[in-house]
């Protein structure tokens, strides 16, 4: 299995969080991938949280060296213009990084790992799990 980790999954890998730490000791390295908008979010989750970013920030950059993180290309984009009819509207939304995270996984047909799945199970095609 090839999968895509969501911010959340990441910040899990990182504290150590036993299920996801499993799962991705079942993988290789090359079978791992993370959207750059997830890499962003977790830098930035670290520069706000001085505490944490001393604990984490080395761990941070080992995860993100050894994973591939893929870039939001017109590939991703013709993806997620393709999935607007399966969308829903108004407070049920995805919100765009959410968008491009099914985008990403869909274009390079990767399982994403992600906290909510539910949020996901509209969208044709893709494989959604919960690790943690």
């Amino acid at each position: 299995m090839k999968v895509l980790l969501d911010t959340a999954t990441v910040i899990a890998a990182i504290k150590g969080r036993l299920p996801v730490v499993l799962r991705l000791a079942q993988l290789k390295p090359a079978e791992v991938a993370v959207s750059a908008v997830s890499r962003m979010e977790a830098e930035m989750a670290l520069r706000l949280a001085p505490k944490t970013n001393a604990r984490f920030a080395r761990l941070l950059k080992e995860f993100f060296a050894a994973v591939k993180v893929l870039d939001f290309t017109e590939a991703e984009v013709a993806q997620a213009v393709s999935l607007a009819p399966y969308l829903p509207q108004g407070a049920d939304a995805l919100k765009s990084f959410e968008l491009q995270l099914a985008a990403t996984a869909l274009s390079h047909q990767l399982t994403l790992i992600t906290s909510t799945p539910q949020r996901f199970a509209l969208i044709p095609g893709l494989d959604a799990e919960k690790w943690a």
